[in-house]
This record gives C-alpha cells, sequence and structure tokens, in this order.
C-alpha cells in the first residue's frame, strides 16, 4: 500500500471508528455490529495481503510452443514457462522432504494428445529444520509434448487450455494456480520452429536416458532394506569425488515406497550410492523407481542421466509382518497383564476415572465446575443434586459415545487408540476455538443468552428466571471428557488397553466405568449440598477466580496450539491465530449486543453475523493451509530426532528398523509418546531428561527409541496393542538378547523405575 493510500485508509478508518461510537452512544447496536464485521474483513485484507484474494502470486505462468503452427498429424512441445520471484520456487517431481510438484490438467480439442511432463534437472537444497528439497528458481520451463490429430483443416485455429497448481515457497508456502492457454493457427505445410533457443536450453537441462556413450556403467543391487546403485568409469577415466560435481542421485518416481537420504562412498574408480527403503504401505510387487544420476569426470563436465530399476518386494519388510516380527511375537511381559480378571480391570477403570480429574488436561474445567458448585451454594438442595446429576451425564454420553466410535471402527476392521482424534489437525483446531472462547467467557467477554422474549416464555413454563442450568452442566461435563481423551491417568492405560482388544460389550463396560469414576466425585459432593457449606461462601473473589480460570484456559490454548504446530508446523499456528481473532471478535459481538435486552431482530442478526465471522475466517486464514500442510505432511516418526545438547538421542520409530535393533547386543528402550500427551512431556522433562537417566543410558549402551502417534501411525497402535495398551505414554525396556521378555513400565515414571530397569534389563 502507498503512504498516499494508506493515509485515506487512516482517515477513513478512523471516520468510521467515530461515526460506530456516535451510533453505538444512540443505542443503534445491529448497525454497528454490520459495520464491525466490515471494519474486520476490511483490515484483514489491508493487513494480510499475503492472504488476500486478489494478491498476484510470486509466480507467472504462460505457455510457449516450439513451432508457429500446427501440422495435421504431427507433433509439437509446449513449454509451460514459470517465472518466479526473487527468492521464492517451485518443485520438481519429487519435491523432496517437504512441497509438491507442479501439476498440469489439460483442456484439449479432441484427437490432442498431451505426453508426460519433461523436467528439467532441479537444484538439491538442505533447508533449515534438515529439510531437503529438490527445487526450481527465478525461471524454469516444464516441456510436454503433443501430437495432433491428422483431421485438422488448415487455416483454422486451436486452443489448448489447462489448469496449472503448484506450491511456491520462500521462507512460507503459498499454493498457486492459473489457467493459461495457447492458440495456435493450424499449418498448411511443414512445421516452422519458433521459439527455438529458449527450447534448446531447456531440453539440454532435461536428463536423457544413460546411453552406452554416457563413459560410466551403471548398476543396482538389492540388499535387505535397501539398494546400492554402482557407477564405473570406462577405461582409464577417473570421477570426480568432492566438491559440487560429487557423483549423486536424485530419486524421481517410486510409488509405495518411502526413499531415505542416499549416501554415498566414492572413490576415482568405483562410487556405490545407498539408499534405504521403507514400504509406503503393503508391498505385494516389485517397485520401479525411476531417478537421476549426476557425476563429472576428471577434465569433463557435471552430466546428468536418467536411470531406473527394480526393487524385488523381497527387499522390503511388508506392513503385514512376516514371520519374526516384532509384531509376530509372543511377548512374555515382566508385568503381565494377560491373565487379570475381569473384576481388576473395572476396578482400574474406576480409579483411573477418578485420577483423570486432576489431570492437567481436564483440571481447568474441572476447577471451573467446583467454582459453579460454591456460586450454587445458596440454592436449594435439590437443585444442586441435579446439577451433578447432569455433569456425570454429561461424562457419561461422551464415553459412551466415544466407545460407540471405538466399536464401529473396530468392526470395520481398523485399530485405534485413546486420543486418537487429537492426531487430527482439524480436531485441534476447532477445540482451540473451543477453548478460547471458553476463555473469553470467562473473563466477561460474553455470555450465551436466548432473547429477552424468549427468556420471558421460559420463565413462564420454568421457575427461575435464569433458567435451570442442567444444559451447561451437561455441557461441562462433555467438554471435561474431550480435554481428558489425550491423557492416560495411572490405571487407565491398562484398562483401557486390555478393553481396545476385548468384544464390544467389555469395551463398552470398561469406558462406562471411566466415566462412573470420572464422574463420581461430583456426584457424591452434590448428593450432600450440606457438605457444599464448608466451602468458601460466596462473594466478589467469585469474579477473580473466574478470570483466574480464564487464565487457565489460555494455557491450555497455548498448548493446543503447540501441538498444532508439531502436526502442520509454524505457518498452521500463525493462520489458526488469524483465525481465533475472528473468532474473538465474534465473542465480543455476542457479548455486546446479543444481551438479554436485545430485541428477537437484533440478537438474530448480532448471531448471524458472529457465525458469518468465523465461518469466513476459516475459509478466509485456515481452508487452503490446512489443504496444502496435509499434503505436506510427512509420516511422522521417519526423521531423527536428536535432543537437544547432551541429552539422549533418539532413534525414529519403524517396524523394520525396531526389528533389526532387537537383534542386536543393546538394550532397547522404547518411547511411545506424543506431543498431545501431557502426560509424555512432564515424564520427559522430570525424568527422561534428568542427568542420572541420561548418563544411565550413556553406561549401560541403551539403544533409545521414540515412537512418536502424534500423527496417525497404524504401526505404532498395532504395536500398542500388543503390550495391552491403546495410548500413550508407554515405556518398554527390552534386554538385549532376548525380544520375546521386555519390561513395561508404568504411565507415570520416577527416575528409579527407569534406572532400575534398564539395570534389570542389562543383567
Amino acid at each position: 500500500m502507498t503512504s498516499r493510500a494508506a493515509v485515506r485508509f487512516r482517515r477513513w478508518l478512523h471516520g468510521h471508528l467515530f461515526s460506530f461510537q456516535t451510533q453505538a452512544d444512540s443505542g443503534s447496536a445491529l448497525r454497528l455490529a454490520a459495520r464491525s464485521c466490515l471494519l474486520l474483513f476490511t483490515a484483514m485484507f489491508v493487513a494480510a495481503p499475503a492472504r488476500a484474494l486478489p494478491t498476484p502470486h510470486h509466480t507467472s505462468v504462460r505457455f510457449v510452443a516450439n513451432v508457429r503452427g500446427v501440422v495435421p498429424g504431427g507433433t509439437f512441445t509446449v513449454g509451460l514457462l514459470m517465472t518466479m520471484d526473487a527468492g521464492w520456487h517451485t518443485y520438481w517431481i519429487n519435491p523432496g522432504d517437504a512441497g509438491l510438484a507442479t501439476q498440469v490438467a489439460w483442456e484439449v480439442p479432441k484427437g490432442f494428445v498431451p505426453g508426460a511432463i519433461r523436467w528439467p534437472l532441479p537444484h538439491k537444497t538442505l533447508d533449515s529444520g534438515d529439510v531437503q528439497s529438490y527445487a526450481y528458481s527465478g525461471e524454469n520451463m516444464l516441456l510436454i509434448p503433443f501430437s495432433a490429430p491428422a483431421s485438422l483443416k488448415p487455416g483454422s485455429r486451436v486452443t489448448l487450455k489447462a489448469k496449472v497448481t503448484w506450491l511456491e515457497c520462500r521462507s512460507i508456502c503459498v499454493p498457486g494456480d492459473a489457467e493459461p492457454e495457447i492458440t495456435l493457427p493450424v499449418a498448411a505445410g511443414a512445421a516452422v520452429p519458433d521459439n527455438e533457443r529458449l527450447f534448446a536450453a531447456y531440453e539440454d537441462r532435461v536428463p536423457r536416458p544413460l546411453g552406452p556413450d554416457a563413459g560410466i556403467t551403471f548398476a543396482a543391487a538389492p540388499e535387505k532394506g535397501k539398494m546400492v546403485l554402482t557407477l564405473t568409469p570406462a577405461g582409464s577415466a577417473e570421477f570426480v569425488t568432492s566438491g559440487e560435481d560429487a557423483p549423486d542421485f536424485y530419486p524421481g518416481t517410486f510409488d509405495d515406497l518411502v526413499m531415505g537420504r542416499t549416501s554415498v562412498a566414492a572413490g576415482p574408480k568405483h562410487v556405490a550410492m545407498t539408499i534405504p527403503l521403507t514400504p509406503g504401505g503393503e508391498v505385494r510387487k516389485e517397485v520401479e523407481v525411476r531417478g537421476v544420476i549426476l557425476y563429472a569426470l576428471v577434465a569433463g563436465h557435471r552430466q546428468s542421466a536418467e536411470v531406473h530399476f527394480v526393487v524385488p518386494d523381497s527387499v522390503l519388510s511388508p506392513t503385514m509382518p512376516e514371520p519374526g516380527s516384532v509384531l509376530d511375537r509372543n511377548f512374555t511381559l515382566t508385568r503381565s497383564t494377560g491373565s487379570q480378571p475381569l473384576l481388576l480391570y473395572i476396578a482400574f477403570a474406576l480409579l483411573g476415572g477418578v485420577l483423570l480429574n486432576i489431570m492437567p488436561c481436564v483440571l481447568p474445567v474441572i476447577a471451573l465446575k467446583v467454582f459453579g458448585l460454591v456460586r450454587m451454594a445458596g440454592d436449594e438442595p435439590a437443585k444442586v443434586k441435579r446439577l451433578g446429576v447432569s455433569f456425570a451425564a454429561g461424562i457419561l454420553a461422551s464415553f459412551l459415545a466415544l466407545a460407540a466410535v471405538v466399536i464401529l471402527v473396530q468392526f470395520a476392521g481398523q485399530q485405534v487408540g485413546w486420543g486418537f482424534q487429537f492426531q487430527e489437525p482439524r480436531f485441534v483446531i476447532a477445540m482451540a476455538a473451543l477453548v478460547f472462547a471458553f476463555g473469553l467467557s470467562l473473563f466477561g467477554v460474553f455470555e450465551i443468552n436466548l432473547p429477552g422474549a424468549a427468556v420471558t416464555g421460559i420463565s413462564a413454563a420454568v421457575a427461575g428466571r435464569k433458567g435451570n442450568g442442567y444444559g451447561a452442566s451437561f455441557g461441562e461435563g462433555v467438554f471435561a471428557t474431550v480435554l481428558a481423551t489425550p491423557c492416560t491417568a495411572p490405571f487407565l492405560g491398562s484398562a483401557l488397553g486390555f478393553a481396545f482388544a476385548q468384544p464390544w460389550w467389555i469395551i463398552l463396560l470398561i469406558f462406562t466405568c471411566v466415566a462412573v469414576g470420572m464422574a463420581l466425585p461430583y456426584v457424591i459432593l452434590t448428593s450432600r449440598p450440606a457438605w457444599i457449606r464448608y466451602l468458601p461462601k460466596p462473594g466478589a473473589w467469585m469474579v477473580s477466580a473466574q478470570q483466574l480460570m480464564g487464565f487457565l484456559m489460555m494455557a491450555t490454548l497455548l498448548w493446543l496450539l503447540y501441538v498444532l504446530g508439531k502436526q502442520m508446523g509454524m505457518e498452521a499456528v500463525i493462520w489458526t491465530g488469524a483465525f481465533l481473532l475472528c473468532v474473538g471478535l465474534a465473542c465480543w459481538l455476542v457479548g455486546r449486543y446479543a444481551t438479554l435486552a436485545a430485541r428477537r431482530r437484533t440478537w438474530w442478526l448480532t448471531w448471524c453475523a458472529a457465525v458469518l465471522i468465523v465461518v469466513g475466517g476459516y475459509l478466509y486464514f485456515l481452508v487452503s493451509v490446512l489443504d496444502i500442510n496435509t499434503a505436506l505432511a510427512v509420516e511422522n516418526g521417519t526423521a531423527p530426532q536428536p535432543a537437544g545438547g547432551d541429552g539422549i538421542a533418539w532413534t525414529p520409530f519403524t517396524l523394520a528398523g525396531l526389528d533389526e535393533d532387537l537383534q542386536g547386543n543393546r538394550p532397547v528402550f522404547l518411547d511411545f509418546t506424543a506431543e498431545w500427551c501431557l502426560t509424555c512431556k512432564v515424564n520427559e522433562k522430570t525424568v527422561l531428561g534428568t542427568r542420572d537417566v541420561i548418563d544411565k543410558f550413556r553406561a549401560l549402551n541403551v539403544l533409545p527409541v521414540r515412537a512418536d502417534w502424534t500423527n496417525r501411525n497404524p504401526d505404532i497402535t498395532k504395536l500398542l496393542a500388543k503390550f495391552g495398551r491403546s495410548g500413550v505414554p508407554l515405556y518398554v525396556v527390552f534386554p538385549p538378547g532376548k525380544p520375546d521378555t521386555p519390561i513395561v513400565l508404568p504411565e507415570v515414571i520416577t527416575s528409579g523405575i527407569v534406572l532400575d530397569a534398564l539395570d534389570r534389563a542389562s543383567r
């Protein structure tokens, strides 16, 4: 925005704000609410140009052709010329660890057949966070060969259109799209070349298949879990083995595979490039891999050549475990749970439900409920009892709904675990918005009230002008249950793990017992309303207490945003914050104008405006970000996870890797965790991060493996079930040479518990 335009906008904004204040003073609430919405979206348009719809992309695209006219029955090439702003880049067919390849969806006249895109060689980059990408910057042109139908009439014209989508990145990534087109005449004679220099330059950058004149020989040999590519120079030639011309391999297409970083061992007469391979799904047949080898011979130029090789299915560890896989073992657990009676698990479920009330996930909501009981201490005892029952009913209904979901999913042949809904970023965002709105209500920004006329009608039907509060109490029980699911209290993990592997009626029974245990303290307290008299008397301190609870809700919001950042990156957190700004404005409008004194028309229009702001904020700020980040998400746990400083350097979990680790002569410490699990975070900070534990890991040469369940991972879910658990945290120690007799630690650990387990395993 220019300085003159900025001055005009500030004057306009100041004038409208003054006008709004005057209208507010005169009681024109409806007009003020409507203009507030207009101001918000205008400010969004001005303040966030990177997200505004009219803002041009940082990449311009257009079609060019290598001929001036199309010959009937002939062939020609169309180039997608992409020009990127300084500092921005787009991606190759294989974008690398992050990114998206450019896509072209053609709309062409009948008879025209586009071929596969020919991709010029990209440059390899290593960005912060150890993210490796294959990208283009400045200018690039993708080459698309075409064949024309023989039925074309000379003198006519043909138009080729396409929908082009790409991802452009600098410090952030923005999806781009365009619909370029090119119109060419139909030639009567031979094709006349066009844009010759441009096409010749990019043709030279497209790797060609490795031929006999390349001066090298290429071979690919399979080994367990990897492929080894070897290059050998012809005659007396030698490779350049260091610097920018050192040999390398760019993997191109490789369906159903997760391909690790290529490690290169280069000598003048022999180059070996090792590529770790992991199946991306169930592999039942060999997989063809295409890629590009890069090399330079002494006194020669750097060259590239396209190669392809076949990965046999025997090289890969399939998703369904082979005999001898960790998922196929019959564990003899040190703390075996297989022969315990059902009554013991029922007791565990009840006790675990009670302990959920003091878990950090639930404590803010529970504290609010206790505060509500204090506020109602002067009410009639029967009503207090009914409110307690309503709260318990909300907990019970929520747990029964969760049990129903688990049963239905298991009937469909899938496996789920406790807290599985927090693996969905959209659920985390929805919870963040709900917690934020709840916190604003505690600060007094808004209260949800019915229109005055509705209140009058309800008052005639029920006693009391303020309503009975049963619905709110039920909702608090539901909310407490939702926040409880990422936590696994002591005793609860064993009970739920047992339930998830049982018939449907046991699942229902265990979930019901957990709900009863969680609701039990409040049922007992409200069944004896006289006990509430021992609580502090209502007074002005309650306002301060309510606002303090609001800060606890904001702390919960920070935790949810932290979880989202771990799942989808910082960009998703930033735009979720913008969406929460819309939620905050909507709450303010409701609190300011949808009051008990508001007329029905004003009440309804204010609520409509609030809903539009929330929905508009979601569509404006989050939809494209969620879509693009979902597409960019890399399966969790495939990257190294070194600890900061001199802490424990965790090895990421894979089934194949764990199978190999268990064959070694080192103790293996397997940590099942998730970023949304607060119990896990506390254990990591207060136990696994202590000097005594770190020193013990090093002294005993323990191999630490971290199974991160933040995002969905079916292998981790299955392995949890092998240990009789359905949620995290879970800690397992495998003694060296005895992979079938692991030591299972409790959910809440201490340094002494970990040290003792490691000593026992090493003996």
